[in-house]
């Protein structure tokens, strides 16, 4: 497998391998194929699952293509796409500045992020102003937002992380930023390995890494988390998942957009990952 391998990335692709073995059967790879080389993405933990998806259904149909997909961090992809270092930067937050001036924008999924909790938690829901309080540290104990006497622990994200940038414009409106106190790791995996295991945690993660059976969602303003209230508008937390390259893609890398872009990838597929398709209007 091209696609390098870390503890958390093997849980990405254990997570491709369960969406791949629920759909259905794939184009085989044409012996004739003139699509040949490497790919190189690095970025955005909360697009991994859906580039790592792509890059092996795309070596599947062709042979002799190696995608090799990392993390490190949206403003890390940005960088590295930049300097030529990789063929694309996966970011959850736009390119701005000196970035945005050599770098080609491809919209591929809307990514939602969910609100998770302590699965013993009792509190079933907060609003968008008691959020903020959290993340900011104004609130610091459970018993002030209805729950039980306990101390909140904030988990959350790098400043590398394009997940941290959406809570910090979606949550605290682009003003302060997340407690110094929070407890920072460096993928979404850890965020939810994280939460799962500490009485009193709160954290955010992209919604292709919730897991019911670890840890608990919240819900925002009375309403509560489905890929449907993400759709019609309801559900606040969600950005747009994008792969940069350094000017116009050619070759290869081009026929890799096309194939994320195609309708079969973002029908069959990104919807599985619990991503919304690009192809989808979120009203505003």
């Amino acid at each position: 497998m091209a696609v390098p391998r870390s503890r958390p990335l093997t849980a990405v692709l254990l997570l491709a391998a369960l969406v791949l073995a629920g759909c259905g059967s794939r184009p085989k790879a044409d012996p004739n194929d003139p699509l040949s080389g490497t790919i190189t993405a690095s970025g955005s933990t909360a697009l991994l699952p859906l580039a790592s998806l792509a890059a092996e259904i795309f070596m599947e149909e062709h042979l002799n293509v190696t995608v090799s997909v990392s993390g490190g961090g949206s403003y890390n992809g940005l960088q590295q796409v930049a300097s030529g270092a990789v063929d694309i930067g996966n970011s959850d937050i736009p390119a701005t500045g000196e970035l945005a001036e050599v770098l080609v924008e491809h919209r591929v999924a809307i990514s939602p992020f969910v609100i998770i909790v302590h699965p013993e938690n009792p509190v079933d829901g907060l609003t968008m102003d008691q959020l903020a309080r959290i993340f900011r540290g104004e609130i610091t104990n459970w018993r002030e937002v209805g729950g039980p006497d306990l101390e909140v622990v904030v988990v959350s994200r790098p400043q590398s992380s394009g997940s941290r940038a959406t809570i910090v414009e979606k949550v605290l409106g682009g003003k302060g930023d997340i407690t110094p106190q929070a407890l920072v790791q460096d993928s979404n995996g850890k965020v939810v390995t994280t939460v799962q295991y500490t009485p009193g945690a709160i954290g955010y993660v992209d919604a292709s890494y919730f897991r019911p059976s670890k840890v608990k969602a919240l819900a925002l303003d009375g309403v509560t988390y489905s890929p449907e209230a993400v759709m019609d508008g309801r559900w606040p937390l969600w950005t747009y998942g994008y792969m940069y390259t350094r000017g116009e893609p050619a070759g290869l890398t081009r026929a890799f957009l096309d194939f994320v872009l195609s309708p079969a990838f973002q029908e069959e597929y990104v919807r599985e990952l619990g991503f919304v398709p690009i192809t989808h209007e979120i009203p505003r």
